[in-house]
């Protein structure tokens, strides 16, 4: 599978920002104003003091060539880019590759993506990961912020 999120070195290169400008506009809140929507946090809680951000890569691809295509789709829609619908379950493997996560990662997000044991191999659900996305999409979490304010 090719992974389509890719981390803030990729996405750095690809807008030819320094990757402090990547982090410093998703901690400002400015990805959007920017041109990017599709990000997603990664990190594993608060007390983590890295981000782990990951960006949609056909969005990165399209904004270096000043064009903005995917401003305005549905999360469904673009999660399904991500994890194709044809497919109903991924093993740890794929989901590693898919997500660029680490193993270690992985087993610490564990519990929120709710993997499953199947022939002695770790298994995840599409509904559990595209749950896992829309949970950790940047524009999710920046609604949240607003309701808790």
């Amino acid at each position: 599978m090719q992974p389509v999120l890719v981390k803030v070195d990729v996405a750095a290169a690809d807008l030819g920002w320094p990757a402090r400008k990547v982090f410093a506009a998703a901690d400002g809140g400015d990805l959007v104003t920017r041109g990017l929507a599709w990000v997603f946090d990664f990190s594993n809680g608060a007390e983590h003091a890295r981000r782990e951000l990951r960006f949609w890569r056909p969005e990165l691809l399209a904004h270096a060539k000043f064009d903005y295509p995917f401003r305005n789709w549905e999360l469904d829609w673009v999660i399904a880019k991500i994890l194709p619908r044809t497919r109903t379950n991924f093993h740890a493997g794929e989901v590693d590759q898919l997500f660029q996560i680490r193993h270690n990662t992985r087993l610490e997000l564990d519990a929120e993506l709710n993997g499953d044991k199947r022939n002695g191999a770790n298994t995840y659900s599409r509904t559990n990961l595209a749950a896992f996305l829309t949970r950790r999409w940047l524009g999710t979490l920046a609604a949240q912020k607003t309701v808790e304010q």
